[in-house]
C-alpha cells in the first residue's frame, strides 16, 4: 500500500514562515508542489505561481535565482525542497541576493523540518488517541469482536492483550479544569497503561491484563493518592477478551459501591453481600428499607449509621455522639 503523503495547509505554511522570518529577517514564501504560493511573509504573493519552485521539484535540489523578473513574478533568492522521510511536501523561497541567503539556507530547511515534524506527530498521536479509545469502546460496549482487525490495531498501539483481562473504571471527583483530564490522560501512559478511554463526563475506562492485575492497580491507586487527585476505582471481574463487557458491567458495581463507601477502590472479586444488594431494583430496595427503618426518628437513623461507621463499637460511637455509655446503651436495646 502506497504511503499516504502528508498535506501542508494554508495555516501551519503561514506559522512557518512567519517563524522563520523571525530567525532570519527576510521575505519568505512556501509553495506547494504544484507551484502555487500558500504562504509568505510578503501577503501580496499569496496565490501566485511560483515557477522556479517547478525547477526544484524536478531536480529535487535548490535553485538560486539572481535577478529579478517582474513579467514573470520572479524575484532572486534561493529555493529549497522541503523533504521529510524521503518524500518531498513542498517549496520554501527566501527572497534577497543569493551570496546573502545562502549561508541562511540549512536554518531556514531545519526551522521548516522541525515544525513540519512537530505537526506531524501531533496529529500521529492524535490519531493513536482515537484508536485507543475506539478498541476499549469496542472491546466493553460490543459483543461482535472483529479479532483480526483488533489484533492489527493492538500493534499499532505497541499493545499485546493475553486471553483474560479486565475493566476498570476510574471516576475523577471535583475536577474543575479540562486540563487535568489532559494530565489524567498522561498518567495512565505513564504507568504503562496502553488501553484506556474518556467517559464523559468525569471517568476513565482501563483494560489490563490479568497478569498485571495487582501490579497496575496498587501502583496506579498509589500514584494518584500521592499527587493528590480525588478518586474512586471500581474493579471489574477477570474474563476473556470476547467477554470484557461483563467485566465492564462488573467494574460499575464495584464503582457504584466505592462511591457509596467513598473508599479509593473496590475490586468486585471482593464482593459478597454487596453484589446482590446492588442489583435489586430500587424500588424494592426503597420499599424494604421504609419497612425496616421507617418508624425511626432521624437521630435514631443517625444514631445507627454512627454504629456502624465505627464497626459496632459502643465507644467510639457515644464519643462521636456526645452519648453517656448509660444512655447509648438503652438506646441501643431500644433499636433491637
Amino acid at each position: 500500500m502506497m504511503k499516504a503523503i502528508f498535506q501542508i495547509n494554508h495555516s501551519l505554511a503561514q506559522m512557518i514562515v512567519d517563524a522563520a522570518k523571525e530567525v532570519i529577517e527576510k521575505d519568505i514564501n512556501f509553495i506547494q508542489l504544484d507551484g502555487k504560493i500558500i504562504a509568505s511573509t510578503d501577503p501580496k504573493r499569496i496565490g501566485f505561481f511560483h515557477k522556479v519552485s517547478l525547477q526544484v521539484k524536478e531536480k529535487g535540489t535548490m535553485v538560486k535565482i539572481y535577478r529579478d523578473n517582474k513579467l514573470e513574478g520572479i524575484k532572486k533568492g534561493i529555493n529549497y525542497p522541503i523533504v521529510i522521510d524521503g518524500q518531498m511536501l513542498g517549496v520554501i523561497g527566501v527572497s534577497g541576493p543569493p551570496e546573502e541567503c545562502e549561508s541562511l539556507g540549512f536554518l531556514l530547511t531545519k526551522i521548516t523540518e522541525v515544525l513540519i515534524k512537530e505537526q506531524m506527530l501531533s496529529i500521529k498521536t492524535h490519531s493513536l488517541d482515537e484508536l485507543r479509545s475506539a478498541i476499549v469502546r469496542m472491546l466493553i460496549f460490543e459483543n461482535d469482536k472483529k479479532h483480526t482487525l483488533l489484533n492489527e490495531h493492538f500493534h499499532q498501539l505497541e499493545c499485546e492483550l493475553e486471553e483474560n483481562a479486565f475493566v476498570s473504571i476510574i471516576h475523577l471527583h471535583k475536577l474543575n479544569n479540562p486540563s487535568e483530564f489532559t494530565t489524567m490522560h498522561n498518567i495512565l501512559l505513564k504507568q504503562e497503561i496502553k488501553l484506556f478511554t474518556y467517559l464523559f463526563p468525569n471517568k476513565y475506562v482501563i483494560i489490563v491484563n490479568e497478569s498485571q492485575y495487582k501490579t497496575v492497580i496498587n501502583r496506579l491507586v498509589s500514584y494518584l493518592q500521592s499527587i493528590q487527585i480525588k478518586f474512586s476505582m471500581g474493579v471489574g471481574s477477570i474474563t476473556p477478551l470476547e467477554n470484557l463487557c461483563a467485566s465492564y458491567n462488573k467494574a460499575r458495581i464495584s464503582l457504584k459501591y466505592a462511591n457509596l463507601k467513598q473508599i479509593y477502590i473496590c475490586e468486585y472479586a471482593k464482593l459478597d453481600l454487596e453484589i446482590v444488594l446492588e442489583n435489586i431494583d430500587s424500588c424494592i430496595r426503597d420499599e424494604y428499607i421504609k419497612k425496616l427503618i421507617g418508624e425511626l426518628t432521624e437521630e435514631e437513623i443517625t444514631l445507627l449509621q454512627t454504629y456502624y461507621k465505627y464497626n459496632l463499637s459502643l465507644k467510639q460511637t457515644a464519643e462521636t455522639l456526645f452519648i453517656y455509655n448509660i444512655v447509648w446503651t438503652e438506646l441501643l436495646k431500644k433499636q433491637r
